[in-house]
């Protein structure tokens, strides 16, 4: 993949050295060790190949965060890097595999360098993308299929961090909200037992409950076609009766100032 062109220039006549400007998207590779490759030949390259390993170390922290968290579910196992498609940026699709990128969990890494609180760590992009297709994965070793393991993976990624990864579940992600709270209000991205640091086995009865609402929903189909209907339609009547309201408030008031002389 070719990011962008770049020339190779003196750090100065005198030092001996010489560097080159990276692609924006590489900023999170700042202060990453890297090896440097020299494939000789007719078209030599010279190849930049950055030490990962924390980034691996931070995919398998927060597998076993979401199996002391699923522990009441069943057992997923230890992380296997095999599972998932794995790319330095994230991908705008995919397909086969959960998608893991080295960028996000670099990002993640350097917000903690900072020294920022747990809460801003978790209120990321980056962590809702980390969380949600590990989850797709533990969805699947616990007997989620198709888009179920997805939409699960999805809640479980926007409860932990606050996000909406805008892919359609809100229907899921309001019910998951309601099933994780049971009976108590939780407001997702500030579940204490879910931050970056928190002790996810807390977490477990929450968790239990919204995996048997996806287990149901799997089982039963039919009646998760309607439920989700039903929210639809009253969704869509709130909103229309929002909109209706703000027009005739908007009309009163332009009425109220009546026509200017």
């Amino acid at each position: 993949m070719v990011l962008d062109r770049r020339r190779i220039r003196s750090a100065g006549r005198t030092t001996g050295s010489v560097e080159i400007t990276l692609p924006v998207e590489l900023q999170v590779l700042e202060g990453i060790e890297c090896e440097v490759l020299v494939r000789d030949g007719v078209r030599p390259e010279i190849v930049l190949r950055p030490n990962v390993g924390v980034a691996l170390a931070l995919f398998a922290k927060l597998w076993q965060q979401l199996r002391l968290g699923l522990q009441r579910v069943g057992e997923i196992g230890d992380f296997d890097l095999s599972d998932f498609n794995v790319a330095l940026l994230p991908p705008r699709h995919w397909y086969d595999k959960p998608p893991l990128s080295y960028q996000d969990a670099l990002a993640v890494l350097s917000r903690l360098k900072e020294n920022r609180s747990p809460a801003r760590v978790n209120n990321s992009d980056a962590i809702l993308r980390l969380v949600t297709f590990l989850a797709v994965n533990a969805g699947y070793r616990l007997g989620l299929e198709g888009r179920f393991a997805m939409a699960f993976g999805d809640v479980v990624g926007y409860l932990v961090s606050g996000v909406s990864s805008g892919q359609g579940t809100d229907f899921e992600r309001d019910v998951a909200l309601s099933a994780f709270g049971g009976g108590e209000k939780v407001v997702a991205g500030e579940i204490g037992s879910l931050s970056f640091d928190g002790q996810w086995e807390e977490a477990g009865e929450g968790l239990e409950r919204v995996f048997a609402q996806f287990r149901e929903w799997q089982d039963n189909p039919e009646q998760y076609e309607e439920a989700r209907k039903r929210w639809w339609k009253a969704m869509t009547r709130v909103e229309i009766g929002v909109s209706i309201s703000t027009l005739e408030e908007y009309l009163q008031r332009a009425k109220s100032k009546g026509p200017k002389s």
